[in-house]
């Protein structure tokens, strides 16, 4: 049974078509259901689609992430979600804090974000097993603050452009956000010639993430938990890169903003060759566009692509956190060309 996230209040934000804008899609809300309760399922932080209703999505409890198998079933005309099942599929080696994973489309290998040593790994879906190849990533992003590093990962449909970026902002680009200004992120597009061969940065592009617009809430140590940043990226299958931000911040209670976002690049300067943002200028962020967002308990930090439903429109799957602040749960999408 459909259980919505309490007091979520659930948006599609359909906006007119702009004569001479870059922005290519629309997106309407179908379904949010709660997913399983289960041991070590909690903190899900990532998912990628691999086939029909199948899913792999990973959580990292205790920092110790595990490779789950979703079914997902979805009405193929609207896109409403019929059940969640999931059952552990593997426990990555060398794997702390997983974040975002994303499936190699030319050899069914699955690719790992790790927050803790900003890394970007390869894995056996199946057993786990650590396969060479990592990822080389650019040296700023190792100047991640802690706790905002890289959370999102995304590979392109014909498996030749990955995409990926910290939450927010690194030590040498700026501060993180505030209510005042958001947080400034590079989205680092990699390419690689073909299945085998190395990953390499050929891209990375200014992204202003949204200003935290409810009020700061403090934990037990006093500490200031508030945030707005990126929590996972997505690339259409005509190249087209959707954000998804999420901010925790108060208003009335306790709360989590999602917001998705659809972005233009086309006009947004290359910062590939800027070692430090902070005091650059003349620098073009990328324009975005928003989609739709969440605002409730529900804590969506993973996102992928799924399949085409009966009217040719997209499924886009997002999957909550699920941690002791918020529900666990799984949202559908359908995603329609303007």
């Amino acid at each position: 049974m459909r259980r919505l996230a309490l007091f979520a209040q659930l948006a599609a934000l359909v906006l007119p078509a702009l004569a001479g804008d870059g922005f290519r899609w629309r997106a309407e809300i179908a379904d949010e259901i709660h997913r399983p309760d289960a041991p070590e399922a909690n903190s899900m932080g990532g998912i990628t689609w691999v086939s029909n209703n199948v899913y792999w999505a990973v959580t990292d409890e205790k920092f110790k992430p595990v490779v789950w198998e979703l079914e997902l079933p979805v009405d193929s005309v609207t896109g409403k979600l019929s059940f969640c099942k999931m059952h552990i599929l593997s426990r990555p080696e060398g794997a702390i804090d997983v974040e975002g994973l994303a499936r190699d489309p030319l050899d069914g290998s699955l690719w790992l974000a790790d927050e803790r040593d900003c890394t970007i790994k390869r894995c056996d879906p199946l057993t786990g097993r650590r396969l060479e190849g990592d990822v080389e990533v650019p040296p700023v992003m190792k100047g991640f603050v802690k706790e905002f590093g890289i959370e999102s990962l995304a590979i392109s449909r014909d498996g030749l452009t990955m995409w990926s970026c910290l939450e927010e902002a690194s030590s040498y680009d700026g501060p993180l956000s505030t209510r005042r200004r958001g947080s400034s992120v590079r989205l680092v597009r990699f390419s690689r010639e073909a299945v085998g061969k190395p990953w390499r940065a050929v891209g990375q592009w200014l992204y202003c993430t949204d200003p935290i617009a409810g009020k700061s809430w403090h934990n037990e140590k006093g500490e200031d938990m508030s945030r707005s940043g990126v929590s996972e990226l997505c690339v259409m299958d005509d190249g087209t890169l959707l954000v998804l931000e999420r901010e925790f911040s108060v208003v009335l209670v306790p709360r989590f903003r999602c917001r998705l976002y659809e972005t233009d690049l086309s006009a947004a300067t290359d910062v590939s060759a800027v070692p430090s943002l902070r005091g650059a200028t003349k620098l073009k962020a990328a324009e975005k566009r928003l989609l739709c967002e969440t605002t409730g308990f529900a804590m969506y930090e993973g996102m992928c692509v799924g399949p085409t439903l009966a009217d040719g429109s997209r499924v886009l799957m997002m999957v909550s956190d699920g941690d002791e602040k918020s529900f666990r749960a799984v949202l559908s999408i359908r995603l329609t060309p303007r």
